[in-house]
């Protein structure tokens, strides 16, 4: 009964896990884009426009729009996918 309560639990465990992840990557991410933003303009400043455009792509992808938000879709769709397991 106790191995079977665990089988059933553990999605609710893996998607607080993934939310609480998502949330404090989310913190550190931002301030690593605003550092990768920062380089970015100096690289501009310095003539290399092709860096800047490449340090404007890591910024981005480490931003909360990029890479996070995808984590976050897939997070919930592991709890839409939780939801609809408890509804059989």
């Amino acid at each position: 009964m106790r191995i079977l309560l665990r089988i059933l639990l553990f999605p609710m465990v893996l998607v607080a896990f993934c939310r609480f992840f998502c949330l404090f990557s989310g913190m550190i991410f931002g301030i690593v884009a605003v550092l990768l933003f920062l380089i970015g303009l100096l690289v501009l400043f310095v003539g290399r426009v092709d860096g800047f455009i490449g340090f404007m792509i890591l910024a981005w992808l480490v931003s909360p729009y990029g890479l996070p938000m995808a984590a976050s879709w897939l997070t919930e769709r592991v709890a839409d996918f939780n939801r609809m397991l408890k509804s059989i």
